[in-house]
């Protein structure tokens, strides 16, 4: 019966296509193609040059570079995963399933640190944590001698930030699937006598296993793809190598060949995940009773209130109060206006407006971008060109700004170090997340409503006009947030291929930040967290998150 339904589908599938007239048929095509090729360039483009690299120079780096950069990404991004998915199922458990004070208010707040771009919370805990930083000196004030702390810096202090930045992937989706799990298979559990433990390692963390998996390689590709928390600790990974290859030496050859592995890593990760995530399981409620919470005792409360409280203080608490510091720090200084804005209010306005620019434009183009491909796929079931338009979601923004140094170098310099050069990388970045919007959208209109207006002599252009867009435009306004917010967040990307003196919030901090002048990055860091608060509406409790930070 299904395999007949599913015939019968595709023939109709295939009779729409067959009604489009030839010009239209040939436009939708040929625009996919270029689209999705267009996106799938730098990818093409870095394992080409990589992969062309003389056998002698893999043969050094192999040994020199690429073994030490493999264990070190390889170490940092499995025990990152680790981390984050004991962190996010157990924080995910204590919100849906227990009597947690305050479980309601925690919720979303074990989510919103998302909202403060990875980079920064990095950079703020080294400023607190660092030699000289802000605890060294308030130990010093308190006791009268100078106390040494132990150094942030290395790969403790990568670990400690990226938990903390990633773990809410894993939270999100472990508390969604928590929320659509069977309440009568854990209640036949305890009916035979399964203590509580037993309960959760036994049934529950089985059924949890489709939505760990892809949150777990969702951490592990976003770690081997991180660049500001790395460099900011100051632990080489691929992705500090690349950079400092491209933004010192400017040496391609080399970069194009740690490129290809750290590509070839992203993209086994990225192929299990779809694989596990397509062959797992799903179960959904057959009751839509909640289970009881269960009772924590004292002792167990007051664990469970330390933990979140932790969480809360290294991801959000910590980074905001060091903001604030440096923020009121600057305003005491003999020429506050200056300070308090960085170098002045007009600079960070014009950095504010270059970042909005840059951002906005990016996400406008992809959204257009990405219709061709996304009515091709959902109208007509031709899904061949998704995967390979998506190919940008495998590369870090450091591997796209190389991809196209290489390509605009070559064949279109004038194009190389311009605004539009940086609006092409953030699109290709962050397309994914506009094509997934997109699709979203048309899955929800039904096909018969364009059929009827077709029938009524409606052209293409005013169907489109008045039916699909109207009902598509809540996913497409979605996707253009997302990708504007990351967009707004990149900083490997915009460090390489800005124009010269076009800074953008990101930049700014970065900048102030590495020579330690914190008090100046501060002023930035404010407006670029308040811009990106629209996050926390997408981040809502129940939504995937599909937000990358900006490297």
């Amino acid at each position: 019966m299904a395999s007949s339904q599913a015939i019968a589908q595709r023939k109709r599938t295939w009779a729409r296509w067959g009604e489009l007239r030839s010009p239209q048929r040939a436009f939708l095509t040929l625009s996919a193609f270029c689209i999705a090729g267009a996106m799938a360039l730098p990818l093409i483009v870095t394992l080409w040059r990589g992969l062309s690299t003389e056998f002698s120079l893999w043969a050094t780096l192999w040994q020199a570079r690429v073994l030490p950069l493999l264990g070190n990404s390889l170490a940092l991004a499995g025990a990152v995963t680790l981390g984050s998915l004991v962190l996010g199922v157990l924080l995910a458990w204590l919100v849906e399933r227990t009597d947690l004070p305050g479980r309601k208010i925690f919720g979303p707040l074990l989510v919103a640190t998302l909202v403060i771009p990875c980079y920064l919370i990095a950079i703020w805990h080294v400023s607190f944590w660092g030699p000289g930083g802000l605890l060294e000196r308030a130990l010093a004030a308190l006791l009268g001698a100078s106390i040494k702390v132990p150094t942030i810096y290395g790969f403790v202090g990568a670990w400690l930030i990226l938990v903390i930045a990633t773990y809410p992937y894993v939270y999100t989706l472990a508390r969604a699937a928590l929320r659509s799990l069977d309440p009568q298979l854990e209640e036949a559990a305890r009916s035979l006598g399964a203590h509580k433990l037993k309960i959760f390692f036994k049934v529950t963390l089985p059924l949890l296993a489709p939505a760990l998996a892809a949150g777990g390689l969702l951490t592990a590709v976003y770690v081997l793809s991180d660049y500001g928390v790395v460099a900011t600790l100051r632990y080489e990974t691929f992705t500090t190598a690349i950079y400092k290859q491209l933004a010192g030496r400017y040496d391609q050859a080399p970069a194009a060949l740690l490129s290809t592995v750290l590509i070839a890593l992203t993209v086994i990760l990225l192929v299990i995940q779809q694989r596990l995530w397509g062959r797992g399981r799903h179960y959904y409620k057959a009751s839509q009773r909640a289970l009881p919470l269960v009772r924590l005792s004292v002792w167990g409360r007051g664990a469970a209130m330390g933990l979140v409280g932790l969480v809360l203080f290294f991801g959000l608490i910590l980074p905001s109060g060091v903001s604030l510091y440096w923020w009121l720090e600057s305003i005491a200084r003999p020429n506050p206006a200056a300070a308090l804005w960085g170098s002045s209010l007009a600079d960070l306005l014009r950095y504010a407006g270059n970042s909005l620019f840059s951002a906005a434009t990016a996400a406008t183009l992809a959204l257009v971008l990405a219709w061709p491909i996304a009515y091709r796929a959902v109208r007509y079931e031709q899904h061949g060109l998704t995967r390979l338009a998506q190919a940008g979601q495998a590369l870090p923004g450091v591997l796209i700004a190389l991809a196209l140094a290489l390509l605009l170098h070559r064949f279109v310099p004038s194009l190389y170090f311009t605004i539009w050069a940086l609006i092409f990388a953030y699109v290709i970045r962050f397309f994914s997340h506009a094509l997934q919007a997109v699709e979203s959208g048309l899955a929800r209109v039904p096909v018969r409503l364009e059929e009827a207006a077709r029938s009524l002599g409606r052209s293409t252009v005013s169907i489109w006009r008045r039916v699909t867009f109207p009902l598509v435009a809540p996913s497409v306004a979605a996707g253009w947030t997302l990708v504007f917010l990351n967009a707004l967040r990149e900083l490997p990307a915009t460090l390489l291929l800005r124009p010269p003196g076009f800074d953008t919030l990101p930049v700014r901090l970065w900048i102030a930040a590495g020579e330690g002048f914190y008090a100046q990055a501060a002023a930035p860091a404010l407006v670029l967290i308040i811009l990106s608060l629209p996050m926390l509406y997408l981040l809502r409790v129940g939504d995937r998150p599909e937000v990358r930070h900006g490297d």
